[in-house]
């Protein structure tokens, strides 16, 4: 007994590394491992304890080891998550896969309990959030109580319907079905000649968004907007937008120019993602090198350092990107540095601090934040950063930065550190989300649909408390094409 207990406490820690890496073991096997260690620990102690220190290092042993599965049940926010699963299987869904009302009813269910163990919003039971999401809740049932079966498309409505009443740009669910889409073909040249979609059906976005708004999960309606274009160019699309397209659909489309005209697209104009590529004969164009997710070129005239960033990536290859930039950077005796963050959906804020320390400040402030740890909320107030300068290679000249609708998540953080620390100027449009909302976010796959859902386990607060700004605001506002022509005017 001496060593059974020992053993199955480490057989019991042993649970944790399996369920976070690997696959998802219920909370009733932690409990009952809890349960089992405790009549372990009261049989050892009645039958086999004879010394005192064997009084107190054994039943120690259990409940340290007790404490430390109820902490990961119960605080701890990726408990069954995919987000640490190494190589996690995720089911592409077709877009007329079923479930039936019980797996539906079953997966609503799930999401909701994660919502409420994990999200910032719903602690308290009480709050205003809670009561909202209560009621799309029960509303959601009732929906699927309609219905003996539902296609996974349906039950994404369903499950979004409830997640939008929380206007969490983070807290969203996704279906995947990216090898069976079908992608109306002519949007690749449209693409290619600045044309831009504007309507479907007669119907400016901005007015359907206002039918469709408890389909999107979204803080600023560009932000929402985008995804809405994104659906309409897809049959798949439009069925989760409640779109019958079986007859076809007309868009609405804007030129370059700015004249509006329609085009109609028939149920035979929509074409697989291989006979898309093969359609508008992209295959050349992938044969080209991709460029990586960071880069930066020199203009010597402009005295201009252009880093762009599509994702916030903070690694060995971003770190060596920037020293090799600002490098240069001294050689050349360039003035101007712009970051381009334009179509940037985020990832970790960590990159912002590995480039600041190439700038000459000596601190900035970064966001504060209020964490969930299941029945525990901590808030960490705005802390001053001190700037571990680069010394050797510090730039001192102009900061520029440039932000679209699509700048995201940490690419929004980026554009409000630059501003309200005052190290440089915004360029472009407003990022597509709220600096005082919610982020770093918990992924799950639905144990009967297989609906990817991700929820927000923190709660931001902006670096300046004291803007009345409700959104990081461009200093000089323009589209986010023309943000370089407008750069290079302020520079020149």
């Amino acid at each position: 007994m001496k060593i059974f207990l020992p053993v199955f406490n480490v057989l019991s820690v042993l649970l944790v590394p399996i369920e976070a890496l690997f696959f998802n073991i219920p909370g009733w096997v932690f409990i009952l491992d809890i349960i089992l260690l405790s009549i372990a620990d009261i049989f050892f102690l009645i039958r086999f304890s004879k010394k005192k220190h064997e009084k107190i290092i054994y039943p120690a042993l259990n409940i340290f080891v007790g404490l430390f599965l109820l902490i990961y049940v119960f605080c701890y926010p990726y408990f069954g998550s995919t987000v640490f699963k190494i190589n996690p299987h995720y089911s592409i869904q077709n877009s007329q896969t079923t479930v039936t009302q019980t797996q539906a009813l079953k997966d609503l269910s799930f999401i909701m309990k994660k919502l409420r163990h994990i999200h910032v919003a719903l602690k308290n039971s009480n709050s205003e959030e809670s009561k909202k999401i209560n009621a799309a809740y029960e509303k959601a049932v009732l929906n699927i109580n309609k219905k003996e079966k539902l296609t996974v498309v349906e039950l994404a409505q369903q499950i979004e319907s409830v997640l939008s009443v929380l206007g969490d740009a983070h807290t969203v669910a996704y279906l995947r079905y990216i090898e069976s889409q079908h992608y109306y073909k002519d949007v690749y040249k449209h693409n290619n000649d600045n044309d831009s979609f504007v309507g479907i059906n007669g119907i400016s976005y901005e007015e359907l968004l206002k039918q469709k708004s408890h389909l999107y999960s979204y803080e600023k309606e560009s932000w929402a907007l985008k995804d809405m274009k994104n659906h309409s160019i897809s049959l798949e699309g439009l069925s989760y937008m409640g779109i019958d397209s079986s007859t076809g659909v007309t868009y609405t489309i804007k030129s370059e120019d700015g004249s509006l005209y329609d085009e109609i697209a028939t149920l035979e104009d929509f074409i697989t993602y291989d006979e898309y590529v093969e359609y508008n004969h992209i295959d050349n164009e992938n044969a080209k090198e991709e460029k990586p997710f960071c880069y930066y070129s020199i203009d010597e005239k402009l005295s201009l350092a252009l880093f762009t960033l599509t994702s916030c990536r903070n690694n060995a290859f971003y770190s060596e990107t920037l020293k090799e930039m600002f490098t240069e950077i001294k050689e050349k005796n360039i003035k101007n540095l712009a970051i381009d963050v334009r179509n940037n959906g985020g990832g970790s804020s960590l990159v912002i601090n590995n480039l600041f320390k190439y700038l000459n400040i000596d601190s900035f402030i970064a966001s504060g934040m209020i964490v969930r740890y299941g029945p525990f909320m901590v808030h960490f107030k705005n802390p001053v950063k001190k700037n571990q300068k680069i010394k050797d290679l510090v730039f001192d000249g102009n900061v520029y930065l440039l932000s679209s609708n699509s700048s995201f998540s940490s690419a929004m953080m980026f554009a409000q550190y630059v501003k309200d620390n005052n190290v440089g100027k915004i360029i472009g449009e407003t990022p597509g989300n709220n600096p005082n909302g919610y982020g770093e976010v918990v992924h799950f796959d639905l144990p009967e649909s297989h609906i990817f859902v991700q929820i927000s386990r923190k709660k931001f607060t902006r670096v300046n408390q004291n803007t009345d700004e409700i959104y990081v605001e461009p200093d000089y506002p323009c589209d986010s094409e023309k943000t370089l022509e407008v750069l290079e005017k302020l520079i020149k």
